[in-house]
């Protein structure tokens, strides 16, 4: 009998029991395997949607290509497994151990992975569009080219994660950990990550644009070429973050740590910077034009050939500034503290002169 040819899980166990593992094209639909031992188990193209797995033993069982459709795969281990084009839509894999498998293309739409353990997982070209992933432990897992659209990934941990060109418009990543993550050209349109932790991660070429970044830490991230435009950012801590050529137009930096941040040839036309910190920053050749800097920290900071078109430096501290080549036309720079400036000229200020 072939093994497509099943009627009843309990046959399936029954040579299972007897050492066979080929199962390829079972159908099982809505069958009762749950708790049951099928390590190493050969169910590849197999019909299992609906099918009761909870707490399963599928430790490097190959379900390839395998119709498991609001199947239940809750606390199943499925260690090293392989569900390369797996259809999970709506499954449930809360608490599941994916740790090592391999998903690449498969089919995750509205699935359950809360609290799921995915450390190592390959999710390559993955759909998890609106995939509900909170507190879920991706560390060192591979999302390239993901789409994870709509995905809540409140409190998940994806240290040191590659999410390169994955899309992630509108997910929910308040509190996630994405410590040292790779997400090179990565789309986060519209993204919350209030909160998250992304220190050191790489986000060169990432679009962020209308994504809630309030509260962030970015400190050491890699930001160059990314898009920011019109991004709340309040509060956030990107000391030493590298910026460079990012498109920061309009964004809301109020109060947020750019202690040494490097934004050479950066965008911040009319960005509001109020009350933040640049001390140190290096800013040559940025657009400041019309940007709000009142009463922002810009000691020591390198403003060589910077455009200050415009902008409000009403109250801030330019203390040993560099302003060597700066445009300072129209600029308010009532109450500037400005001792040891360089001014525009290349002479120190001093007091009375601003020229």
């Amino acid at each position: 009998m072939k093994a497509s040819e099943f009627s009843r899980e309990s046959e399936l166990l029954s040579r299972h029991e007897t050492g066979e593992r080929n199962f390829s094209g079972v159908n099982l639909i809505g069958a009762d395997l749950s708790a049951r031992n099928l390590n190493r188990i050969n169910l590849s193209s197999a019909h299992l949607n609906g099918a009761d797995l909870t707490k399963a033993k599928l430790i490097r069982a190959n379900l390839s290509n395998a119709d498991l459709r609001v199947a239940n795969l809750s606390k199943a281990q499925l260690i090293e497994a392989t569900l390369s084009r797996a259809d999970l839509t709506r499954a449930t894999l809360t608490e599941a151990d994916l740790s090592g498998a391999i998903l690449g293309g498969a089919l995750l739409s509205g699935a359950d992975l809360k609290f799921a353990i995915l450390i190592g997982t390959s999710l390559v070209g993955a759909l998890l569009k609106g995939a509900r992933l909170a507190k879920a432990n991706l560390t060192g897992a591979t999302l390239s080219r993901a789409i994870l659209t709509q995905a809540d990934l409140r409190k998940a941990t994806l240290t040191r994660a590659i999410l390169s060109e994955a899309k992630l418009s509108e997910a929910n990543l308040t509190g996630a950990t994405l410590i040292r993550a790779y997400l090179n050209r990565v789309d986060l349109r519209g993204a919350d990550l209030e909160g998250a932790n992304l220190s050191e991660a790489d986000l060169k070429g990432a679009d962020l644009s209308g994504a809630n970044l309030s509260e962030t830490n970015l400190q050491g991230a890699n930001l160059s070429e990314a898009n920011l435009s019109g991004v709340d950012l309040s509060g956030a801590d990107l000391q030493g973050a590298k910026l460079v050529q990012a498109n920061l137009s309009g964004i809301i930096l109020k109060k947020a740590n750019l202690q040494g941040a490097e934004l050479t040839k950066a965008n911040l036309h009319k960005a509001n910077l109020q009350k933040a910190n640049l001390s140190g920053a290096n800013l040559l050749e940025a657009n400041l034009r019309d940007a709000n800097l009142s009463q922002a920290n810009l000691s020591r900071a390198g403003l060589l050939l910077a455009y200050l078109t415009g902008a409000n430096l009403s109250g801030a501290n330019l203390k040993e500034a560099n302003l060597i080549g700066a445009n300072l036309n129209e600029a308010n720079l009532s109450e500037a503290l400005m001792d040891g400036a360089i001014m525009p000229n290349g002479t120190s200020y001093h007091q009375g002169s601003r020229s």
